[in-house]
């Protein structure tokens, strides 16, 4: 006699199937499933009592979220008879073998194509408006400077950046078990989509473009254009799997717009020292999508079947965890100047997250009854320490200060996933998908007012002719600045202040525009899941929705010879 527990796909139940009819024995093959409070035990019945012609799919299993009478039954590849119910209608036949589980249609030829009509509308406006006003940057033509420092220096850096839009916050979103490839491929085409608007809406706020009527593309406009497609993406977090392709888009153009305005008064003409972006790209961002969160609040989104994660879509998650990890350095160090500035920016930024990982899994161990570590607190509050260094990473100056500030934000981060979050869901309506609040909106205003304390704490003397770098208003600078110390930090008050202020509101408006039913709406019952917007492989639907509640598969074999052993 012998077991082998495990999950097992359609296909293992038809090897299995085929190991039963080569046996001369009478083997029994069961599955045990689970559901929220009962554990079953599926008998599926040896070949003598299966008729001939079922026998090549002796293997059942339950659908998740089904009564525990509802099994599903694989037959023979041409009649295939699957039976799958649901909270909004009866049984329905399941689809031919080797076709996707197909979803009903939406209600017009319009509606299906409003992706692509409402993109390809940005698409043509983008290259006009490139055509009209784009140019490179005169080292990019020929005749160009010959020195290859520029690129040399600004390349990897930028690469570094593009590697955490498209791999680190791709993965880290794909803890959904059945919203996998909406996660990283959304991501791709959102943040292709905001690289190029981001470029435009930057150039026209430039000094070149009201200078000479044209903006100039270099390695820091697409640095630049990361960042905003950064701030979308935190965004996209809180929205993840709430949303089609047409909301997630129109509501990339809006932020993208608002952001930028926002960003240019806080940066440009408040003179905010954010080096890191955590005022501009992780605050705004992060209230934004929380923002359109509240205004779209439906009670249905709350613990839907549909939203949780499975084990192998945790560790997927956890590429991206690491990949943002790895560069997160690169990130807030890019624009900083000058080159000492730089320098700290990247150590500082190396230890805050290092201490910051540290703390995460004490913290998380210290909440868990048990002590165990939670996957939630793993996959994001290790990287809240690179969020709170942010705005101070080219000001602080000693390393046990950036060690500090991951600590904090370890603990807030922890904390906030642990018991408010939850909150915020049930009392205030704002449903936070990836917990955005806990990675980049709380540790984003930390940043902020560390903005404030360390722009009191530090000698400006200290910094030398690097100051004015730092905070171009500093008394003493080329710019006739009259600030202080004390006067500079309420500036960094201000920013952030500001940067809350547009993001909730904007975010609202956002919000309330894309409930509006002329854009398509996701149903409730495929809240968190690919199935209506992405062409999936046949086994969808049973690999993301049954296998999650099979515990294990035994086969159990008998023959004459264990018979009779068993007998002596």
């Amino acid at each position: 006699m012998w077991e082998t527990p495990g999950v097992y796909h359609r296909q293992d139940g038809e090897k299995i199937a085929e190991h039963v009819r080569k046996t001369s024995a009478s083997p029994k093959i069961s599955i045990v499933t689970h559901d929220s409070s009962h554990h079953h035990h599926n008998h599926v019945a040896a070949p003598e009592e299966v008729d001939s012609g079922e026998q090549s799919s002796a293997v059942s299993a339950r659908p998740i979220g089904r009564s525990s009478a509802d099994w599903f039954a694989a037959a023979p590849p041409e009649r295939a008879t699957e039976n799958w119910s649901s909270s909004s209608g009866p049984a329905q036949p399941a689809p031919p073998r080797n076709q996707p589980f197909r979803k009903e249609t939406m209600a017009s030829a319009l509606q299906k194509r409003q992706f692509a009509i409402v993109a390809l509308f940005f698409q043509v406006i983008f290259i006009i408006l490139f055509a009209l006003f784009g140019k490179y940057d005169a080292n990019a033509l020929p005749g160009g400077d010959e020195s290859t420092a520029y690129v040399n220096k600004n390349y990897p850096l930028f690469q570094d950046i593009h590697v955490m839009m498209f791999v680190g916050f791709g993965f880290l979103m794909t803890f959904l078990r059945r919203y996998g490839f909406s996660a990283v491929s959304l991501n791709l085409v959102l943040t292709a989509f905001v690289i190029e608007w981001s470029m435009i809406m930057r150039g026209f706020l430039s000094h070149d473009f009201h200078e000479h009527g044209k903006f100039s593309i270099d390695l820091t406009s697409l640095m630049t254009a990361d960042f905003g497609a950064a701030a979308v993406l935190i965004s996209m977090g809180a929205m993840l799997g709430k949303l089609s392709p047409v909301q997630y888009l129109l509501m990339a153009f809006i932020e993208t717009t608002i952001g930028h305005i926002a960003e240019h008064v806080i940066v440009e003409i408040l003179h905010v020292n954010d080096v890191g972006g955590s005022i501009v790209v992780h605050t705004f961002g992060a209230y934004f999508g929380l923002s359109v969160a509240r205004a779209m609040h439906k009670k249905s989104v709350i613990e839907h079947e549909n939203e949780g994660s499975v084990y192998h879509s945790d560790i997927f998650s956890m590429i991206g965890t690491v990949f943002l990890w790895c560069f997160w350095p690169s990130f807030n160090a890019a624009i900083a100047k000058p080159e000492d500035a730089r320098f700290r920016a990247i150590i500082n930024t190396y230890l805050s997250m290092a201490a910051c990982t540290l703390t995460a899994f004490i913290v998380s161990s210290i909440v868990d009854k048990t002590g165990r570590f939670n996957m939630i607190h793993v996959q994001n509050s290790t990287l809240a320490g690179g969020v709170a260094i942010g705005t101070t990473a080219n000001v602080v100056l000693e390393p046990y200060h950036a060690m500090l500030v991951g600590c904090v934000a370890a603990v807030v981060s922890v904390v906030g996933y642990q018991y408010i979050t939850p909150r915020l869901a049930v009392k205030l309506g704002i449903h936070d998908t990836c917990g955005v609040h806990d990675l980049h909106g709380m540790p984003g205003v930390l940043a902020g007012l560390l903005g404030a304390f360390f722009a009191m704490v530090y000698d400006p003397t200290v910094y030398g002719a690097s100051i004015h770098d730092i905070y171009p208003q500093f008394e003493g600078g080329v710019h006739g600045g009259i600030r202080d110390r004390g006067s500079q930090a309420l500036y960094q008050l201000a920013g952030l202040g500001l940067a809350l202020l547009a993001s909730i509101i904007g975010g609202l408006i956002t919000g309330l525009f894309l409930r509006l039913p002329i854009w398509n709406q996701v149903k409730e019952t495929e809240l968190y899941a690919d199935g209506d917007y992405f062409e999936t492989s046949p086994d969808y639907d049973f690999s993301t929705r049954i296998v999650t509640r099979i515990d294990h598969i035994e086969l159990t074999e008998s023959s004459a010879l264990t018979n009779r052993h068993h007998e002596h």
